[in-house]
């Protein structure tokens, strides 16, 4: 399951105009309109493939994919487009909430208590210390990005090719 995805702070009116693409060009529309703007910047937050590792140790070890905090950190949220490429959404009420979560709880300690939790048969990726490395880096930003995207006012959307 694992490919490269980042998470974006994106304007009202770049929400707005993604909305408005037909299901089959969305995810060109991003890529065009949005990654090639914001990778290098404070506005994107890249997850590399650490992202499903990420998901999974935030709830647990298990798969889980809801509008709810702490599901939606990472890949819930508003589903925009999931036909091979998803694409999800993260309003500022949202991003309000998962800012509080992850100052409650330290995501590092998320992902060393619930690494262990992961079953193997259920991720792409090597389960072992360097990956559990690999998800402690790649997580690092993940909360200062949000503070961002709400001192901003602005949305979240989560993207990966599967």
């Amino acid at each position: 399951m694992s490919r490269l995805a980042v998470l974006y702070g994106i304007t009202n009116q770049e929400l707005e105009d993604l909305k408005k693409q037909d299901e089959k060009d969305i995810y060109e529309y991003l890529l065009e309109n949005i990654e090639e703007k914001y990778f290098d910047t404070s506005r994107a937050c890249n997850l590399d493939k650490a992202w499903e590792g990420i998901q999974l140790c935030i709830n647990g070890g298990k798969w889980s994919e809801t509008s709810n905090v702490p599901d939606n950190i990472v890949f819930g949220g508003e589903i925009l487009l999931n036909d091979g490429y998803i694409i999800t959404l993260k309003n500022s009420n949202e991003i309000k909430k998962i800012i509080t979560y992850l100052e409650n709880y330290q995501i590092d300690d998320i992902i060393k208590s619930n690494f262990s939790k992961i079953d193997e048969n259920e991720y792409s990726l090597e389960k072992d210390e360097d990956n559990l490395e690999f998800l402690l880096e790649w997580s690092q930003e993940i909360l200062e990005f949000y503070k961002n995207a709400l001192k901003e006012n602005l949305n979240v959307v989560f993207s990966v090719e599967l």
